[in-house]
């Protein structure tokens, strides 16, 4: 059985309210999934698929041959796009665009799923828009994204929006302990820096060196923005040593300096986190109009990832911009 047919966990509500669309036939175009990775917006997106173009009473209905081919991954009317490298380009939208014109093949209805939604570039935002403002009836839009507000405000009024929660840890614990891989204690060691997702406790659990790597980095980071400026070139090279790294890097540098910004500004934290001791560092020298620009930097750099680029030069630069911006 493929993932289309996981059970969703701790999100009930949320498709509860998506089933009773269906069946009051009062779908929209379009969907907006809000929420940090890991946490079941893909999997719920699958299964609100499933429900759609599933011919049984009881949708779905796991047996239907549109439920077969879902779960076998060859359903001709579900399409999925996701980040090429860094970024969602807009010869990838394009080309799907190109295709939504075509009636559906087997259903009534074409699924379009954009994972990491945030990661269209503008000029592939601006491409998708117009599908978005004139939808023909046959298509449904489901956009996953944890940072909604880096996407148009165009494409965002267009969409319903979910906003889900993050797990509960003692829900996170549970589960994984039945897994049998792990033992409690390193469970319970990578709950808070999961912060809800499931998808990066695992992924901490796999990677145990990632959060000592991660602590590492803000500390240089926050040694150069005080002006020790020969951090520039030692973490150039440490944080551009290989693609995949390099964009893991912005993802969290990005996710953290939001937290910060929303630390200086006296909100919550995102998925009921704690500021540490490092928020509270960073907090005492950036004003907060400086962490937003910071972060508009680190977005700049993920736009420019979509092309053959020299991953430390490109960190030099970015680097080079945030002392421009401490200083300025």
């Amino acid at each position: 059985m493929s993932e289309i047919m996981d059970r969703v966990i701790g999100h009930n509500q949320i498709l509860e309210a998506l089933k009773k669309q269906i069946q009051e036939d009062s779908v929209s175009h379009a969907y907006l999934f809000t929420g940090i990775s890991g946490i079941g917006k893909r999997k719920t997106a699958k299964m609100f698929a499933a429900m759609m173009l599933c011919q049984g009473e009881e949708k779905p209905c796991y047996t239907c041959p549109s439920c077969k081919q879902l779960a076998n991954g060859n359903y001709p009317d579900l399409m999925e796009i996701s980040a090429e490298g860094a970024t969602i380009k807009i010869a990838q939208v394009r080309a799907m665009i190109n295709e939504l014109s075509v009636k559906p093949y087997s259903g009534d209805k074409r699924i379009i799923i954009i994972d990491d939604a945030a990661r269209m570039t503008v000029e592939a935002q601006n491409s998708l828009l117009k599908s978005l403002e004139e939808p023909l009836y046959y298509n449904l839009f489901i956009l996953l994204t944890e940072t909604p507000k880096q996407l148009l405000s165009t494409i965002r009024s267009r969409c319903q929006v979910y906003h889900f929660k993050p797990l509960a840890p003692t829900e996170i614990k549970r589960i994984l302990l039945s897994e049998g891989s792990f033992s409690e204690s390193e469970i319970e060691s990578v709950l808070g820096p999961a912060a809800g997702s499931i998808e990066k406790a695992l992924y901490f659990l796999n990677n145990p060196g990632i959060l000592e790597e991660r602590v590492s980095i803000l500390r240089e980071l926050y040694s150069l923005l005080r002006g020790d400026l020969l951090k520039i070139f030692t973490l150039s090279e440490r944080m551009g040593s290989d693609k995949n790294k390099c964009i893991e890097m912005l993802d969290f540098l990005i996710r953290w300096f939001y937290e910060l910004s929303l630390y200086k500004k006296g909100s919550p934290l995102p998925e009921g986190n704690e500021p540490g001791k490092v928020h509270q560092a960073f907090e005492k020298i950036l004003r907060e109009e400086k962490i937003d620009e910071i972060i508009q930097t680190l977005f700049e750099m993920m736009d420019r990832m979509q092309y053959n680029v020299n991953l430390s030069l490109q960190w030099e630069k970015t680097l080079i911009q945030m002392i421009k911006i401490q200083k300025g």
